[in-house]
């Protein structure tokens, strides 16, 4: 008998306030600044291994984010979500990085157009195994920076 299984759609997160998502980037980067201080120094085969970045504690940052923004769980997943989804997003793909960062050769700040468009666009999740991924169509984050233009 064939059965045909469904690929779940994947599931959406709803929108944030740009002010409390610029709260939660600002925390996630201070987060990312403080483990980067304390990764060791590293030499050639390893340090080719610390340039993917450094591995994120998705319970460490989860609690830094409800603490220091008060939010509820709902709230808190999703700041999450989203500031990790952009993370990826801008780390992938440099010629977007260029146009959604201000001053991006000294770190960087999020240009207002692309924190609303983090704010407001769809993320989606993917479960898949053990492991789920939640991200930005790269293709819609674009063409909100594009419209903003």
């Amino acid at each position: 008998m064939n059965h045909l299984t469904a690929i779940p759609e994947p599931q959406r997160v709803g929108p944030v306030e740009p002010d409390l998502l610029a709260s939660a980037i600002f925390l996630f980067a201070e987060y990312l600044r403080r483990i980067e201080q304390d990764l060791p120094d590293v030499e050639d085969e390893a340090e080719e291994a610390a340039t993917a970045g450094p591995e994120i504690d998705t319970r460490e940052v989860l609690d830094i984010l409800a603490e220091e923004l008060a939010t509820d769980v709902k709230t808190t997943l999703n700041l999450y979500m989203r500031v990790t989804a952009l993370y990826r997003l801008l780390a992938a793909s440099p010629t977007l990085a260029s146009i959604a960062l201000d001053n991006e050769e000294f770190g960087g700040i999020l240009r207002d157009d692309a924190l609303i468009a983090a704010a407001k666009l769809d993320v989606y999740v993917r479960r898949s195994g053990e492991d789920g991924s939640a991200d930005f169509d790269p293709k819609e984050f674009r063409q909100a920076l594009d419209d903003d233009l």
